[in-house]
């Protein structure tokens, strides 16, 4: 929509006069204020399209009125009025988030350009959005992939969770695609355009887990020559993944439990509570039930990480999809290698048939072999000469060369 409304703030009324008889002829409706106080009391009875505010007023002056507008109405664009002799100041507003200056004295024709600037701005600005949201729902969920039964449950538990804040826990058997099922819960949140930070809970100590989740303060260990920030600070206003929960220690488990209740914490080596705002989206391929059971996972974080719990089922238990999965990686790894490996539909059946104990990623990586070794079109004699695992364990034996 182009600009339509506008507050002017100035504190000399023949300035506030003026704009109030050149706005109108563009189709600009005006409100008029004689200082900062009163422009932001108009925005806050009804904002506006556009604020035009001189740079020196008293009381609360344009900068001051620049700041406050920009924190509360951030996509609202801010134009500042200046004399010839104050042009520094309308600089360093520009640098703090104007859009633009009108210099004093100006006339309508001055007016009307910074109206056309200010409409084509809006319009891209709108083009803009409308493409990353194209992009974005495009991309949703795109690594999902799948229409059995199965997976169109997940895809519309995936789908609902995203939608809240809830600490998300998604369990499956490794190579199912937690991560990606973590991404998808990001991408389809409104947090979809703060940070997706990830870190695995496997991989490291406890003490280098502690440092990476929480930061660390300068001097706060041998080695910690400079302050760090942790994950819960980068993950601020979007998602943290901590893959793999079931392994850190009791001790985290207890600190990472506060964190949770309190969305607060303190870097290693500091005192002073730093709060956040992240959705916490877990991940274990162990039952943590069980592990509560046997007394190696807390039951108060298990009850804090399990408020939505969501499952992938292995891919054994959805065969239907591996032909279309099939399909999918080869395509897209033929077009990467420039492979012309094709499967027959005996083939595909046979694959359909493999109990895929490494589930996605062994398929994956089985496709990727296919497309580096095969040649041409493949049958299922081809494929299980090529893959003897696979038709192994369907009670085939691979052909022998004689």
């Amino acid at each position: 929509m182009p600009i339509r409304t506008a507050v002017v703030a100035d504190d000399e009324i023949l300035n506030r006069e003026l704009l109030a008889e050149m706005l109108p002829r563009f189709d600009v409706q005006v409100r008029t204020a004689k200082d900062g106080v009163q422009a932001l009391k108009a925005l806050e009875a009804e904002p506006a399209d556009l604020l035009i505010t001189d740079v020196r007023m008293p009381g609360m002056g344009g900068l001051k009125l620049l700041g406050k507008a920009k924190e509360k109405w951030p996509d609202m664009p801010v134009v500042m009025m200046t004399a010839f002799a104050s042009v520094e100041s309308a600089v360093e507003s520009m640098r703090q988030g104007a859009y633009d200056y009108l210099m004093k004295p100006f006339g309508v024709e001055q007016v009307e350009a910074l109206l056309l600037r200010l409409n084509e701005r809006q319009q891209l600005v709108r083009t803009v959005s409308a493409l990353k949201s194209e992009v974005r729902d495009r991309h949703r969920g795109r690594n999902m992939l799948g229409d059995s039964p199965a997976m169109t449950g997940l895809k519309q538990t995936v789908e609902r969770a995203a939608r809240s804040t809830a600490t998300v826990l998604v369990r499956g058997e490794s190579g199912t695609g937690k991560e990606l099922v973590a991404r998808a819960l990001h991408e389809l949140s409104p947090r979809a355009a703060g940070p997706f930070v990830k870190v695995n809970c496997a991989a490291l100590t406890e003490t280098l887990l502690t440092s990476e989740l929480f930061g660390h303060e300068k001097g706060s260990f041998t080695g910690a020559t400079e302050q760090r920030p942790g994950r819960f600070e980068l993950a601020d206003g979007g998602t943290l993944l901590l893959d793999e929960i079931s392994e850190i220690s009791p001790e985290l488990q207890a600190k990472l439990l506060r964190v949770l209740e309190e969305r607060e914490f303190e870097r290693v080596g500091g005192g002073r509570p730093i709060k956040v705002d992240v959705r916490v989206v877990a991940t274990t391929n162990r039952d943590l039930g069980l592990e509560v059971a046997e007394r190696r996972f807390r039951e108060d974080l298990f009850y804090r990480l399990n408020v939505v719990p969501v499952v992938i089922p292995p891919l054994r238990e959805r065969a239907g999809d591996v032909p279309g999965l099939v399909a999918h990686y080869l395509a897209t790894l033929s077009a990467e290698t420039g492979s012309q490996v094709t499967l027959s539909d005996d083939a595909l059946a046979l694959l359909a048939a493999y109990r895929w104990p490494g589930n996605v990623r062994e398929l994956v990586n089985v496709v990727e072999r296919l497309v580096v070794l095969g040649e041409g079109a493949m049958d299922a004699a081809a494929l299980r000469e090529l893959l003897p695992e696979v038709a192994g364990t369907m009670g085939f034996s691979p052909k022998r060369k004689k």
